[in-house]
């Protein structure tokens, strides 16, 4: 579902702990590959992060966008 408000896609709590248990996992992953390469330049690790940047960048948007809702 959307908001009409905002345009933004409404996410569910139950949606958001799985999003939190998904960055979770990535950065797990990420520091095992980190300690498997013994490098943050190799292309796994830095791929990894990317991915975990883009996870964090969407809860952070659906935090931020939740906490100014209940400010209104």
């Amino acid at each position: 579902m959307t908001c009409a408000r905002t345009g933004l896609k409404l996410v569910s709590s139950s949606s958001v702990r799985r999003l939190e248990d998904e960055i979770y996992a990535l950065r797990m992953k990420m520091e095992q590959s980190y300690v498997e390469e013994e490098t943050f330049s190799s292309e796994k690790v830095i791929g990894l992060s990317r991915l975990l940047d883009t996870k964090i960048n969407e809860y952070m948007r659906f935090t931020n966008h939740r906490g100014k809702a209940q400010l209104s």
